[in-house]
């Protein structure tokens, strides 16, 4: 279902308001993507922009109908989202990376290949960012009428914005070109996957996985929040998709995004 109908645009502002503007003038087949080559104005988390290379990467949207997800479960779309990506990326890098190759993608993260979703929803390998999702609800009533997934995953780029902090991507850390018409569909078959076990099997699993690919599940590790450091342990998120952070104290915080920020040290205590 996903991907069956795929939308090619050239440029575009963003490939999130395509699809706005695009379900505003009629129904729309579930499952279709929006697929641009270049967007000018391109969004990510809180207003942050999605700055990439045209023709380089993919940067698309999935249009969902996920009337069967409670509006207050409705972080569970983010989780099989995030996890339907990070199973694609994991699928490229065992295609394109030699056994026991040194690289990013096989360090000491935790996580096969060294790949996790930092909460709450973008996909890092080591402690480099490869991709980033946006995602839009339109609640009617008591249901999530529509979704919009609007996904940036880092493919053939090589060089990036100083204004960007810590980017990777598959050809870098591969050294593979690859074709973007190619991946879609397998990027689209591992969406696929992952929403219709959420739709069919309920969230037992999903819940599972994605607690065990979170960056810094189960680590003691620094954070900054409200301006000061402060240690500790994620637990995982709690059913309104906050994060739990468990403190030296036994305390379990909650955070919404833009709450806490991530370092990259991890404690040297255990």
């Amino acid at each position: 279902m996903i991907g069956k109908t795929i939308l090619e645009l050239d440029r575009v502002d963003s490939t999130n308001a395509y699809a706005n503007r695009l379900l505003s003038g009629g129904p729309v087949e579930e499952g279709t993507i929006i697929w641009a080559h270049e967007q000018f104005a391109g969004r990510g988390q809180h207003g942050h922009s999605w700055i990439s290379e045209p023709g380089k990467n993919l940067t698309f949207t999935v249009i969902l109908k996920p009337g069967f997800i409670d509006p207050e479960q409705q972080f569970l779309l983010n989780k099989a989202i995030s996890l339907g990506v990070l199973d694609f990326i994991r699928t490229l890098l065992n295609n394109i990376s030699p056994a026991g190759s040194n690289t990013a993608a096989h360090s000491n993260s935790g996580h096969p290949q060294g790949i996790s979703i930092k909460w709450p929803n973008d996909l890092y390998i080591g402690n480099k960012k490869i991709g980033g999702i946006l995602i839009e609800h339109k609640i009617m009533g008591i249901s999530l009428e529509t979704s919009l997934a609007g996904i940036g995953i880092n493919i053939n780029q090589i060089r990036f914005s100083s204004t960007l902090p810590n980017p990777v991507s598959l050809m870098q850390i591969g050294g593979k070109e690859m074709d973007l018409k190619e991946v879609l569909p397998e990027v689209c078959r591992c969406l696929e996957i992952r929403y219709h076990a959420l739709r069919e099997q309920g969230p037992d699993n999903l819940n599972r996985d994605y607690q065990e690919s979170m960056l810094g599940y189960g680590q003691w590790r620094k954070y900054i929040c409200s301006g000061s450091l402060m240690e500790g342990k994620i637990g995982g998120v709690d059913n309104l998709g906050r994060l739990m952070v468990e403190t030296r104290s036994g305390e379990m915080r909650y955070f919404n995004h833009g709450e806490i920020e991530f370092t990259y040290y991890t404690s040297s205590q255990t």
